[in-house]
């Protein structure tokens, strides 16, 4: 009887973690610089946001619940969220490690072409050449219109609370 209850335990056990993995998918995406900027150019979405994240920078990682949280109760998604990380890849566990934490199952964009300096340089001249990267960090963004003109663009002197209420002007 007693290893009847061990083995019962064991399969239940095992059929809870699998059920628990399949229900949480991350969706991490490698993309490179130039297909990244045609996806967000190429959204039909009133609003476009792209949000520099680095999973080991603080402001990042404040900010971060806050736009998840908008995101998953916003109730007519009017706007399309990119967000977009040099994450290295072998950081990419620790990285689903922190999606899984905050349940986020949303694209999220690894660029596959890093440049050794500049990242946040490129990656902002890139997308947005009107941008003042020297301004922008990690934790900053760029809401685009739908004519991809940009509407806002933040920098680190920017606060959480400042930048909670930008974003929750744009997802609504």
């Amino acid at each position: 009887m007693r290893y009847l209850f061990i083995i019962s335990f064991f399969l239940t056990a095992c059929y809870s973690i699998t059920a628990q993995n399949e229900v949480f998918k991350t969706n991490i995406q490698l993309i490179e610089l130039e297909e990244l900027k045609e996806e967000i150019f190429e959204s039909e979405k009133e609003y476009k946001i792209a949000f520099i994240f680095n999973q080991f920078c603080p402001a990042s990682r404040d900010i971060f619940p806050d736009l998840d949280k908008l995101y998953k109760n916003s109730i007519q998604k009017n706007f399309e969220l990119f967000i977009i990380s040099e994450t290295k890849e072998k950081n990419k566990e620790d990285l689903k490690d922190h999606l899984f934490y905050y349940g986020y199952e949303e694209p999220f964009y690894i660029l596959k072409d890093k440049p050794l300096l500049g990242f946040l340089k490129k990656t902002i001249q890139s997308i947005c050449e009107g941008c003042d990267f020297k301004e922008m960090g990690y934790s900053s963004f760029i809401i685009f219109n739908k004519n991809n003109e940009v509407v806002v663009q933040t920098n680190y002197n920017h606060t959480e609370e400042e930048l909670v209420s930008i974003l929750e002007k744009y997802m609504q």
